[in-house]
């Protein structure tokens, strides 16, 4: 497959994760299919597998701004890439989804969070932060109970 063939699997093949913790966020399945390390674990692997198979373009990393334009300018690549935001953003969902469980914060106020960190991270986690914040007065980030 292509990385644009694999691209459009592993991003659409998310979605039914996402929605479950949308709509279905007690539900025993969403806690068998979500919850547990098979989906992360899964993205993880074929992360790595496509990781060790792409050719790393010369000059290409972490260490500025520019290294890391010349990473995404290989499919293969940005495909690597663009897995590790999913594999990170679906824990992130998932953990919220959790804490605000555990916490008692109202599913309707998690929805908005878990759309958002789908779309943009790090923006959906700041708001259930903020949520959280305002309606439990909880800035940690520490489990209950720890």
């Amino acid at each position: 497959m292509s990385p644009h063939d694999l691209f459009s699997f592993f991003n659409f093949g998310v979605l039914p994760a996402w929605a479950l913790l949308v709509f279905a966020p007690r539900w025993r399945w969403t806690q068998r299919i979500v919850h547990t390390a098979v989906i992360p674990v899964g993205l993880a692997t074929a992360y790595l597998v496509l990781l060790l198979s792409t050719d790393i373009p010369e000059g290409a990393g972490g260490g500025s701004l520019d290294e890391v334009l010349r990473m995404f300018a290989s499919p293969a690549l940005a495909l690597v890439c663009w897995i590790h935001y999913l594999v990170f953003d679906l824990f992130v969902g998932a953990w919220i989804a959790r804490d605000a469980a555990r916490r008692g914060v109202s599913h309707l106020f998690v929805v908005p969070c878990l759309v958002l960190t789908l779309l943009v991270g790090p923006a959906g986690l700041l708001l259930y932060l903020v949520i959280r914040l305002a309606l439990r007065r909880v800035a940690t980030l520490a489990e209950p109970g720890l």
